[in-house]
């Protein structure tokens, strides 16, 4: 489970209107109910579908009465989404769009409407005013609406509710049969762009732009820095120095901007991670690489963001929220609803789970909810078949990050030293869910 401090999942983005970041335009951001932004997906002509509902029809001709039973056509879904930032934001909600719209697109009879940059405060007005357009299905996506969700539920045991990244239970431990969790976790992704970067880096540093000091951050930040300082380590013997420059937001270019140029200018980092739902980071890489003659790599983040960086994209951390979306679609649709805590990991939703060999490895192909981005050749060819081994292995759960395989064999230990994994353990859920502490090879502090 999540810190229960109140930090949202995801930060109330305060963007004017029109504001422009990296080339994508962000949306609007007013406040109160009245004032919300509201978006409609234009879905695709209807079809048919069989329900149980049926029609019966009596047709009396010469010498014979004929009496059929036809199915009713199926009635049209309707599915209403809350979201935290903009869906200009090429981030985080940006993403959540498009899995909205996969889901539209493979569904067909279904229409689908949005409020974004919803705070958290006003989170409970905002799913109300969607069951009251006639939403049958509601899906909130940030981890600061958990509580307003499992309460809104409870009103309404006849509409059924999505939350994407807390716990089904809701942090009071009050959610109905109504009301399920999702979420698509990347620390296996992160781990695998961690063996990128120790793959490449020429100064044995890495710096990570992060936004809020909570447990999802903390552990992809972790498992970067153990996939970075296995590679570097194996490659030189010596360990990797991470440094770490807090935002406190989740959407602010300008401090993404400040953070990134500091860790290469004052850190000596020459490969940069980050949780910031822009390409500022990726984008502040590419100019030290072609305008000032060093050298720095970067990655994609929820989306495919090689565009903002082409000279700079090392590989990335990609989410496809669509098969999750379609899938309780289908549930509510059908009247097959179950109660249920999704977690998806590398492996899950693709159409092929078993392992392949590094050389047929579907790594960088569109390929289930969570998706590796494509890998610059300037990885070594050995580290692009490591990449893709362990990638393979996380399919069936062969290898996972948080083990002592992840850490060239050794114990994992925090800054102070102290072992948290060992021998044949691997972290298990309760411990990524509640991670408040930094592996050792971290050189800064993490904020309490």
């Amino acid at each position: 489970m999540e810190k229960k401090s109140r930090i949202s999942r995801r930060k109330f983005l305060a963007v004017s209107t029109g504001a422009a970041v990296g080339g994508v335009a962000a949306g609007a951001v007013v406040g109160g109910l009245a004032g919300y932004f509201l978006g409609s997906s234009q879905a695709a002509p209807a079809v048919t579908r069989t329900v149980t509902s049926e029609v019966t029809r009596t047709v009396t001709g010469p010498g014979a009465t004929v009496t059929t039973t036809v199915q009713a056509p199926a009635k049209r879904l309707k599915v209403g989404y809350i979201y935290v930032g903009p869906v200009g934001d090429y981030g985080w909600t940006f993403a959540h769009n498009d899995g909205r719209k996969f889901a539209d697109t493979a569904y067909k009879n279904v229409d689908s409407f949005y409020i974004e940059s919803v705070p958290e405060a006003q989170s409970a007005g905002a799913i109300e005013s969607l069951i009251n357009q006639g939403a049958d299905l509601v899906i909130t996506t940030s981890f600061g609406y958990m509580d307003s969700t499992a309460e809104v539920a409870a009103k309404y045991p006849d509409k059924y509710f999505v939350h994407i990244s807390g716990y089904r239970s809701g942090a009071a431990g009050n959610a109905p049969q109504n009301m399920s969790s999702a979420f698509a976790e990347f620390y296996q992704l992160y781990y695998l762009n961690g063996l990128a970067a120790g793959a490449v880096t020429q100064t044995g540093v890495v710096g990570y732009v992060a936004a809020f000091p909570i447990p999802e951050v903390v552990r992809h930040i972790n498992a970067f820095v153990l996939g970075a300082n296995y590679a570097y380590k194996k490659r030189t013997g010596r360990n990797i120095k991470a440094y770490v420059s807090w935002l406190f937001s989740w959407f602010d270019p300008g401090k993404a901007r400040e953070a990134a140029v500091a860790l290469i200018e004052q850190s000596n980092a020459d490969v940069l991670a980050f949780t910031e739902d822009t390409p500022t980071t990726l984008q502040v890489a590419e100019e030290y690489t072609t305008q000032k003659g060093r050298r720095v790599w970067s990655f994609s983040h929820y989306n495919d963001m090689s565009s903002y960086g082409p000279n700079a994209h090392l590989t990335g951390q990609i989410v496809h929220w669509g098969p999750i979306y379609l899938d309780f679609y289908r549930m509510v649709a059908t009247g097959t609803w179950r109660t249920v805590d999704i977690w998806t990991r590398i492996g899950d939703y693709m159409p092929y789970r078993w392992r392949r060999s590094p050389e047929q490895s579907t790594a960088g192909q569109v390929d289930g909810t969570l998706q590796l981005g494509k890998l610059n050749p300037a990885i070594p060819s050995e580290w692009q078949l490591e990449i893709k081994m362990r990638y393979e292995e996380m399919k069936e759960l062969l290898f996972e990050p948080f083990s002592v395989d992840g850490n060239l064999g050794e114990p994992i230990r925090d800054q102070k030293g102290e072992v948290r994994i060992k021998g044949s353990e691997r972290a298990d859920r309760d411990m990524l869910w509640n991670m408040d502490w930094f592996v050792e090879y971290i050189e800064s502090e993490l904020p309490r």
